[in-house]
């Protein structure tokens, strides 16, 4: 079978290059938990879009405020790019953060497990500084890993999914069924 020019990887440009070491070095800062070091890979203008929580951060501020709760939160925390790859000025990375959850994260108190967020960032950079940078990432999975949540494949078994289907029924999770449930509940009482 003969290769196709699809086949072929074609050279970094400066551009990718520089973008990609930008990817790369920031990691130190991270892995340090020094946030301003952290900021001096950002553009000015950074937005920042949470996929897994709902939220976005406008500029480096709102950054600053995200990872200082972050790592209160993880003050262990150990950040890696598992995969990267370059295309102009825009990076695809597949990274993971791995540490023990010591302080409040997604509202949530101190469980002391260990947490580990397996994610995708979809970033562009200006000048080799972040400029946009939306990450998705499972939050089911690190709230499984808290123990405020079974795993999926609990969910499969019949004792699960007769959990689940009770909890459904009764009005004991928050779907709007749910609370509409809730409600006659307390308004039969």
């Amino acid at each position: 079978m003969a290769s196709s020019d699809t086949d072929v990887t074609n050279p970094l440009t400066e551009t990718e290059q520089r973008n990609l070491e930008s990817v790369t070095n920031v990691l130190e800062f991270w892995n340090t938990h020094d946030i301003e070091g952290i900021l001096q890979f950002y553009d000015d203008e950074i937005v920042w879009r949470n996929v897994g929580l709902e939220e976005t951060y406008e500029g480096k501020q709102a950054v600053r405020e995200f990872l200082g709760r972050l790592m209160t939160a993880l003050p262990d925390l150990v950040f890696t790019v598992d995969h990267k790859i370059a295309r102009g000025d825009n990076v695809a990375e597949q990274w993971t953060i791995r540490g023990t959850h010591l302080g409040t994260f997604l509202g949530i108190p101190p469980t002391g497990r260990a947490i580990e967020i397996q994610a995708l960032s979809m970033v562009v950079l200006r000048n080799g500084r972040f400029l946009r940078d939306e990450f998705y990432w499972d939050t089911r999975r690190v709230m499984n890993q808290m123990g405020l949540m079974p795993s999926l494949a609990a969910t499969q078994s019949a004792v699960g999914r007769g959990f689940l289907w009770a909890a459904v029924k009764t009005g004991n999770v928050l779907t709007p069924r749910g609370r509409r449930a809730r409600s006659a509940r307390r308004a039969r009482q």
